[in-house]
């Protein structure tokens, strides 16, 4: 079971973007689902043009995975490859989260996060309203609830301080994922559910939202 999840927002420059695709799918992704107490990852994209175009997801067993010594490891002693792409990352925001609640157990292929500050006002509200209202919506198969672990969100690592210096490393307090089977069928159940006004009239700020496509998935089978 899923009881945390790692996300890590990005925007990648120009000249990289292609190199990075591959460096994802064929190396970055398998060095990590690899590892033990990591469930899966995947990798998303966004259809349009929007801040942080890329977003990556990595569920495992509990927090305590990202402070584990196999996965600092890997943190603390990028391959050459990640050394070679990591410099042009650009305004990343990763951050590893408790999965509070989730609602349905079915994947989406496409979703949407909203990451937010100052949300604990608004935590019971999504509890016990809108989050599970959502996922009965049509075409929705989850709906999930996020609280960062600050401190495995803030990693003193090589690669965390590799990207410190192009590309930022900021971490989100609270966070939404909704999964959808097509964006046709998410984008009027979020209009529908207005979760930003609900979140705004609760005291939360910082809010932004990402719509992504699925690009690719590995599940840890080992």
């Amino acid at each position: 079971m899923a009881n945390a999840l790692m996300a890590a927002w990005v925007d990648i420059t120009a000249e990289a973007e292609s190199e990075f695709q591959d460096w994802y799918f064929r190396e970055h992704v398998p060095e990590r689902v690899t590892l033990p107490g990591f469930l899966s990852g995947r990798r998303y994209t966004a259809p349009g043009a929007q801040a942080n175009r890329f977003l990556a997801l990595y569920e495992a067993t509990g927090v305590e995975v990202f402070a584990s010594e196999a996965y600092r490891e890997r943190l603390n002693n990028p391959t050459d490859w990640t050394n070679r792409i990591m410099p042009h990352f650009r305004n990343t925001v990763r951050t590893v989260f408790h999965v509070r609640e989730t609602w349905g157990a079915q994947y989406g292929g496409a979703i949407a996060t909203i990451r937010y500050g100052a949300g604990e006002d608004a935590r019971d509200w999504l509890a016990e309203e809108a989050l599970p209202a959502l996922a009965q919506a049509s075409g929705i198969c989850r709906t999930r609830l996020l609280e960062a672990d600050a401190e495995q969100s803030m990693p003193d690592t090589t690669e965390a301080r590799m990207r410190g210096e192009t590309g930022g490393n900021a971490w989100a307090p609270w966070g939404i994922i909704v999964e959808g089977i097509g964006a046709e069928w998410l984008a009027p159940a979020l209009a529908a559910a207005d979760l930003e006004a609900g979140l705004r009239a609760r005291g939360a700020g910082d809010i932004v939202t990402g719509r992504y496509d699925l690009v690719f998935g590995m599940e840890n089978r080992g």
